[in-house]
């Protein structure tokens, strides 16, 4: 018999073992031939114009282009649909219960990943590169704001914008980087403060020069016509790669503050 008898039990181990398996396929860094190549070639000062573009637009979304976000992500409608989520948890905590908060994230995730992947493409195709950063940059928000919702999480205050730009610097690392940042997203997780952490500027660049390391070779094949669309489709590829790890850390929240509550 097995020893996980409620749904709840059997969701944790569900969302920890996914984790696990993320931390598995990026505990060492792969680079491809083209890859390798391209990072010959690339020159020093490209992946500091791509830093210094990420910062300004994640710097303008936060500040600027939140409501756009919010409006084209139909932000109303997927909260009250969370609260219609939310109480059918509440009554039953079944694993269909359960389970709706993960598919309805899982939906809005797959969304955003065609839609970034088309927009990229389109750049590609003209060879634009650079212009892509605040499309690509709205798009990572964007897809992190609606999987968070999707779990009952909002991205209005200084501490859960703090949680975004972590999530998303840690999503895009590997190795013990990877491990290490992970871990002090599960210690806010379980504790729901932040220890030791930067200033958020200094956070936001942080979190600007690994997306920009991410996507340096892409760029680098984006700036190229026709050829850039092999660059644009890796816009898609790493939304994915990010959602997929906001939809795990965003459940794991979602799953330990139910258990939280109930104890009190």
């Amino acid at each position: 018999m097995s020893v996980l008898k409620t749904p709840w039990q059997r969701a944790y181990r569900s969302v920890w073992r996914r984790e696990q398996q993320y931390l598995a396929r990026y505990e060492t860094r792969r680079v491809s031939p083209l890859d390798a190549k391209l990072e010959e070639l690339a020159p020093e000062s490209l992946l500091e114009t791509l830093h210094a573009a990420f910062s300004k637009a994640f710097s303008t979304v936060f500040e600027k282009g939140t409501g756009l976000i919010d409006r084209a992500g139909r932000q109303t409608q997927r909260r009250a649909a969370c609260r219609v989520r939310q109480y059918a948890a509440d009554q039953w905590e079944d694993r269909a219960s359960l389970q709706a908060f993960t598919k309805a994230a899982g939906a809005a995730g797959r969304g955003n990943v065609l839609l970034s992947g088309a927009a990229g493409v389109g750049m590609g195709l003209v060879g634009a590169a650079l212009p892509d950063v605040p499309l690509f940059t709205a798009m990572v928000l964007k897809c992190v704001y609606e999987t968070g919702e999707s779990f009952g999480f909002s991205h209005d205050d200084p501490s859960e914008r703090r949680f975004i730009l972590c999530l998303i610097e840690t999503a895009l690392s590997d190795g013990a980087e990877l491990k290490e940042r992970n871990q002090a997203l599960n210690a806010f997780i379980q504790d729901g403060c932040w220890n030791d952490q930067p200033p958020m500027a200094v956070q936001l660049r942080a979190t600007a020069r690994q997306v920009s390391q991410a996507v340096l070779y892409g760029k680098i094949l984006q700036g190229i016509p026709l050829v850039g669309v092999l660059g644009g489709a890796e816009d898609a590829v790493l939304l994915g790669r990010i959602q997929r790890y906001a939809a795990i850390k965003y459940e794991r929240r979602f799953l330990i503050r139910r258990r939280l509550a109930q104890l009190k």
